[in-house]
């Protein structure tokens, strides 16, 4: 049975770099925002009063992987499944996934 997921994004172009939707944890990091559905970062994106420059997409995995790494090399550590203004459905640590899928440094 494959437990991997295809995840959705939502994200911005600022000049020539591009911008995903983060999630604040109480009191805490901020965690990259994915969505297990189109709708649900709509509805994360309608929640969370971004701009029409916000768009949504399922990146292929290797685009996926390459998006974690990014964010592991900023100190983003964490990626939320679903997450509303309160709560995140499920949270990963982005190191533990580049590591089992060997792309860790």
């Amino acid at each position: 049975m494959n437990d991997e997921i295809q995840p959705y994004v939502v994200y911005r172009i600022v000049g020539d770099q591009m911008e995903c939707a983060l999630w604040q944890f109480k009191d805490g990091p901020k965690a990259l925002a994915l969505f297990l559905s189109g709708d649900a970062a709509t509805s994360y994106q309608t929640c969370a009063n971004l701009g029409a420059e916000w768009k949504i997409f399922c990146p292929a995995k290797e685009a996926l992987l390459q998006l974690l790494k990014s964010c592991h090399e900023s100190g983003i550590g964490y990626a939320v499944l679903d997450p509303d203004l309160d709560k995140a459905k499920r949270i990963f640590n982005i190191h533990d996934i580049l590591s089992a899928v060997g792309e860790s440094n």
